[in-house]
């Protein structure tokens, strides 16, 4: 009995010790690739800590501010980029040794400070609601992916970046990948996205089932320096826009196209949007009376004669010009108070069969 319990003892004081030299050396893991920035970067934070013994080892940093000046610039300082988070949290543990798991905590901001003839032009985005879990390979790879999800994000875009104003994401999870030793027929980034909803308040719409995906093809070195010129200030690489679907209501949205660089705020590029099933959806409008008959008559003849198809699947361009989307020659700033009626119009259907529901128990 007693060697038994000594042996017991003894196993347990073997795996405590294997357990913290596990957390001692995923410590220093860590705190190496935290110290270790990419060229031209500079970290500040008010304190970083090490917890977590002896199953997992975690690191965490409060309020940290990232700061790098790419060096590819026409100078160092006239282009900054900054990512400000509340609190970043990197743990290892033995039951996922291959990967390192890593939670951004809001409110973040990313920021960009391009000085044009020696006065600051400043833009921002802000990102708020649910932490950001993202997990990452273990080691520094030329080529991989990682993971991330977030329950719910809310993204607040620098005044006039976007023409549908704040959107809200929920559900979201995605991989990116890269490929540093990319050559000119393969991508040296690319995207994979979907969101449950994706809302957008200004327009009072809520879109569903959103799936995009994205690549930035190209060697990683000639992406580098179309978004870090030698002259002027940072700019879009070109980004194929393989797929970009959602639901609206009744319709199924689709887009492809191509982004064909501008400066960060005045992108430009060519896009076909997909609209599945929008005879059906004009007569449910009639039938809803959000149309009259003779209105949704003269919007499926315009529709018609947009596209010249006479099918049920539009195929309608946009048009992406210095930063301002057109649906053909029709901002899409226009098109807001259109998903703004229907949204009233459905609101006020749901009211009215709500009250017939209570008059008639």
């Amino acid at each position: 009995m007693k060697k038994a319990l000594l042996g017991v003892v003894a196993g347990a004081c073997g795996c405590l010790l294997v357990l913290s030299g596990y957390w001692w050396i995923s410590v220093q893991y860590l705190q190496k690739q935290a110290d270790t920035l990419p060229s031209g970067c500079q970290a500040h934070y008010v304190s970083r800590s090490v917890q977590g013994w002896p199953w997992h080892a975690q690191m965490q940093a409060q309020n940290i501010r990232m700061v790098c000046a790419p060096l590819l610039a026409a100078h160092p300082s006239a282009f900054q980029v900054i990512y400000a988070a509340a609190r970043i949290t990197a743990d290892m543990a033995f039951w996922r040794p291959f990967s390192v798991h890593v939670r951004l905590v809001g409110p973040m901001v990313v920021e960009t400070i391009y000085d044009k003839q020696g006065a600051e032009v400043p833009s921002f985005l802000r990102v708020e609601g649910s932490p950001v879990d993202l997990t990452l390979p273990l080691a520094r790879k030329t080529a991989g992916h990682a993971v991330f999800l977030a329950p719910f994000v809310h993204v607040l875009f620098p005044a006039g970046a976007s023409h549908m104003g704040d959107m809200v994401l929920q559900n979201v999870q995605g991989k990116a990948f890269w490929n540093m030793r990319a050559t000119q027929e393969q991508s040296a980034a690319a995207i994979y996205i979907k969101a449950q909803h994706w809302g957008i308040p200004g327009w009072q719409t809520v879109l569903e089932h959103v799936q995009a995906a994205v690549a930035v093809p190209g060697p990683a070195a000639s992406v580098w320096k179309s978004v870090f010129p030698t002259n002027g200030g940072p700019a879009w690489p070109d980004v194929l826009v393989q797929r970009f679907s959602m639901h609206w209501r009744d319709l199924n949205l689709n887009m492809t196209g191509q982004l064909r660089g501008g400066d960060l705020a005045h992108p430009t590029g060519d896009f076909w949007l997909s609209v599945a099933h929008w005879r059906p959806f004009l007569e449910n409008l009639r039938r809803e009376g959000m149309l009259s008959a003779q209105e949704a008559v003269g919007m499926a003849s315009m529709l018609a004669r947009i596209t010249q198809e006479q099918s049920d699947n539009l195929q309608m361009p946009l048009m992406l010009r210095n930063g301002t989307l057109q649906l053909g020659t029709v901002p899409f700033s226009a098109l807001q108070p259109v998903f703004q009626a229907v949204r009233h119009a459905a609101q006020e259907s749901g009211a009215q069969a709500q009250a017939r529901i209570h008059s008639h128990p």
